[in-house]
Order: structure tokens, then C-alpha cells, then sequence
């Protein structure tokens, strides 16, 4: 009879479960994924050298010592990168709270019930009378026995959740350095096209001083005045639109580094660096991806997602736990503690989904649809992430082209002007072709200084895009 009973609750266990839908993930997780060879051309070319790579403090290769103290200073105290931070410590209390459903709960239990019972009803001694019933349980024990593995599944998607939080913060630390580098170069560099501005604008007032003269004298007409008053007017506005430029990269990186904006006028200058060249490893398409911290988080949503997969795949069987207790019942509180109202218990609780409307199904074909969402979205990562390097590596090169070509031109508008001031020093020329030639090269200049302030931002890009030098470890979170 009992070797029946015993086949009759395993086919119940077995048959009583809720069907699984026929479409789960089939594909094992984690599949070599094919990608793009587009950057194989760019090593060795473009300033792209083999050497020592990665490294988090990217932006040190400029050489300037306020910009790291700066970087330092940001990545401390920016408030969002400090919110960001927090996301680590929700997810890996989160993990915690998964791994306290594998240990056993335990606790103690008391009631005190004041109940009637019916002069009809089963307890016969007591019928028609009004007894107070007590119960004292000082060990009650339940233990969820993990047969399908669903809370294993839930503590490594926990546990996966930690690892994104992780990338994220350096993804955000990514940006914020980004951004600190891009606001730093652009507000040197304003600084140094603010001084070529003035120095126009000087030249274009003694210039408008000369035509006045001149007209008074009958050398010129009022047409000439008049264009070098427009002349004037232009520097002026120009030197007051760089001037507001300045102030506004400073309160943006006062912002960055968490300060107030009176913080970003005590900010040090320096020089704007040449930057060449990025040093990087001799296998650029594979590495250089593996690093980046979206790529290391779509990759760590995909095995959340898929540990996500198993676990709502293991709702579908019994659930089992381990139940016990051990005190004392009575319906008399003056002889609780008799020895005779002792009361212990200790068995299996067996639940079966037989039915539940299509809550399992459902429940399981979303955690499908976003395994499926989460392998969609690391392809087009990787792909985007190609295309991203590829772009500004084309950007900077543009860029240094152009810088090549404008050195030519600083070096002849240089030579002009010295040929202008010996021509006006030995008469042959009056003072208006040396205010022009002066006057032209400041412009060469300002446009230089644009160009160089151009180079150092994408510099700053191509090295965000390049990962940052992050470093994903998978071991304990």
C-alpha cells in the first residue's frame, strides 16, 4: 500500500505541473559573436602605435598636471557619478536578500486566542464553552528545498545585476573624464584664442585711428573710416562672445568636479598638448572592444537575462519546503507548560502549479522576449561600438590634416608680416600694409588655435571610444 502511495505522489509531482510553452531559448548563451573587422586597417596607421594599454587615467598621456588633479577632483565629488555609485550598493543588497533563500528561517511564534466553540462542533468537551487558546512556538524552522535550481537562477541574475552596476559606474566615469578633458582643452584653448582676439582688435583701432587721419588729410575717403569702424565693432563683439565662452567652460567644470561656479575661475591653464598618436595593442578589433564598458554590460545583461530564463522555467515544477516546529498548545493558559501539551511537527510542504491562467507562460515568455532583447542589443553594441572607433579615428586624422596644412600658413603669414614691418621700416610701404599683415596673422592664428582645440577634443573622444582602459573582472562582486 505504501509502495502505491509512493508511485501515485510522483506521478502527481511529475504530471500535476504547469505545461512549459514549446519556444524556450535554445542556443547556448554566450555564442561567439561575429564582428566587424572594420578597425584591422587602422593598426599601425592613423597615430595608432602598439604599446602599453589600457590604462584608466587616459588623459595623463597630455601631460598636463592640472588637468589630472582636475580629473582626480571630478571623479571625487561629481554628485551624479556619486548617484550612479549608489546602484551598486541597491544591487548587491539585492543579492543578499536572494542568498537568504537558501538558508533555513527561523523563528518564534506565540498566539493568545480567545474563541467559542459551537455546542454542535467536534471538540466535545469544550462545546458551548468560551476557552482561551494559547500557542507558544519557540523554534519554528522552514526551509525551501532549491530542486530546480530557481533560487540558484535568482542569486546569479543577482549577482549579474552587481556586474552591470559595475560597468555602469565605469561607463559613467568614462563620461564624466570625457567631458572634464573636452571642457578643460576647450577653455585653454578660448583663453588663447581671447588673447589673438584682442591683440585683432588693437590693430584694427589703430587702424581706424590711421584712416581718420588720413581722411582729415584728404588721403582717403569716408568709405574707409567706416569699414574699419564695422572692423572694430566686430573685434569688440568677438572678444565679448570668447570672453562669456571662458566663463561658461569654467562654471561647467566647477560643475563636473562639484563645486560652485566662483570654484571654476581659480582653475590653472597650461599649453594645449600635441597629441599624435594612441598607443594600443598589436590585436586592435578584439581587445579594444572587450574593454569598453558598454559592451562588458550588454554582455553581463545577457547572462541575467538568461539565469532569469531558468528561474521562471523552474516555476513551473513542485515547490518544496521543509517545515518544523516545536512548543506548546493549550486551550487552558494555566497548564500550557504541562508536558503533556507539548506539540512538535516536522515534514515536507509540497505545492503544484497545476493551474495558475497562464501567470507561469506569461511570466516566462518575458523573461524570453528579454534574453532575446538582450542578445539583439549586445550585437548592435558591438556593431555601434565599431562603427563609434572608426569615426573618430577618421575625425582626429581629418583634424591632424588639417593642422599640418595650417602650420604652412602660419609660416607664411608669419614671413608677410616680417616682410611688412622691413618694407615700412625702410619706407617703401606705409603703415596700413604692416596693421593688415599683423592683422591677418593673429586671424591665422586664432583659426590655429580652433584646430588645436578641435584636435585635443577628439583626441579625448577616441579615447572614450576606445574603452576608456577599463578593465571587467568577473570574479566576486
Amino acid at each position: 500500500m505504501k509502495k502505491q502511495i509512493i508511485l501515485l505522489s510522483g506521478i502527481l509531482l511529475i504530471g500535476a505541473c504547469a505545461r512549459l510553452p514549446r519556444h524556450l531559448p535554445g542556443g547556448k548563451m554566450g555564442q561567439k559573436t561575429q564582428i566587424s573587422k572594420t578597425l584591422a586597417q587602422y593598426n599601425g596607421q592613423f597615430g595608432i602605435t602598439a604599446g602599453a594599454w589600457p590604462q584608466n587615467d587616459w588623459w595623463k598621456a597630455a601631460g598636463i598636471p592640472a588637468l589630472n588633479a582636475l580629473e582626480k577632483d571630478a571623479l571625487r565629488n561629481n554628485p551624479d557619478l556619486q548617484i550612479v555609485s549608489t546602484r551598486i550598493l541597491a544591487a548587491r543588497a539585492t543579492v543578499a536578500a536572494q542568498h537568504a533563500s537558501l538558508l533555513p528561517h527561523i523563528s518564534a511564534g506565540a498566539s493568545t486566542t480567545q474563541e467559542y466553540f459551537s455546542k454542535q462542533g467536534l471538540h466535545t468537551t469544550a462545546n458551548g464553552s468560551s476557552v482561551l487558546y494559547t500557542e507558544l512556538n519557540p523554534l519554528e524552522v522552514q526551509y525551501h528545498v532549491d530542486l530546480w535550481g530557481q533560487d540558484s537562477d535568482k542569486i546569479r541574475a543577482a549577482l549579474g545585476k552587481v556586474r552591470v552596476a559595475r560597468t555602469d559606474l565605469a561607463e559613467a566615469r568614462l563620461r564624466l573624464s570625457t567631458e572634464v578633458a573636452i571642457h578643460y582643452f576647450s577653455l585653454i584653448g578660448d583663453i588663447l584664442r581671447r588673447a589673438q582676439i584682442l591683440k585683432e582688435q588693437r590693430l584694427h583701432a589703430a587702424l581706424l585711428r590711421l584712416d581718420q587721419e588720413r581722411l582729415r588729410s584728404g588721403l582717403t575717403g569716408a568709405k574707409a573710416v567706416y569699414l574699419q569702424k564695422e572692423a572694430c565693432t566686430a573685434a569688440r563683439q568677438a572678444v565679448t562672445d570668447i570672453t562669456n565662452d571662458i566663463v561658461v567652460q569654467q562654471y561647467s567644470l566647477a560643475a563636473l568636479a562639484g563645486h560652485g561656479p566662483d570654484w571654476g575661475r581659480n582653475i590653472q591653464t597650461a599649453p594645449l598638448p600635441s597629441l599624435t598618436t594612441i598607443a594600443v595593442p598589436k590585436d586592435l578589433p578584439l581587445r579594444i572592444i572587450a574593454h569598453r564598458p558598454d559592451i562588458v554590460a550588454a554582455r553581463c545583461e545577457i547572462e541575467v537575462a538568461a539565469q532569469e530564463v531558468g528561474a521562471a522555467r523552474a516555476a513551473f515544477y513542485p515547490n518544496v519546503n521543509i517545515a518544523l516546529f516545536a512548543g506548546w498548545n493549550s486551550i487552558h493558559l494555566g497548564d500550557l507548560f504541562s508536558p503533556g501539551n507539548l506539540a512538535h511537527a516536522v515534514g515536507p510542504v509540497i505545492s503544484l502549479p497545476i493551474f495558475e491562467g497562464g501567470a507561469l507562460r506569461a511570466q516566462l515568455r518575458a523573461r524570453n522576449a528579454r534574453y532575446m532583447a538582450a542578445e539583439y542589443h549586445y550585437h548592435a553594441t558591438i556593431l555601434n561600438a565599431v562603427r563609434q572607433i572608426a569615426d573618430r579615428l577618421s575625425d582626429w586624422q581629418r583634424i591632424r590634416r588639417k593642422l599640418s596644412e595650417e602650420q604652412e600658413m602660419i609660416i607664411a603669414a608669419r614671413h608677410t608680416t616680417r616682410l611688412e614691418n622691413a618694407a615700412f621700416r625702410t619706407g617703401i610701404s606705409n603703415k596700413i600694409g604692416m596693421l593688415t599683415a599683423h592683422i591677418h596673422e593673429a586671424q591665422i592664428n586664432n583659426q590655429d588655435y580652433s584646430l588645436q582645440i578641435a584636435d585635443a577634443t577628439s583626441w579625448a573622444r577616441l579615447n572614450a571610444a576606445l574603452g576608456n582602459g577599463y578593465v571587467f573582472s568577473g570574479g566576486r562582486s
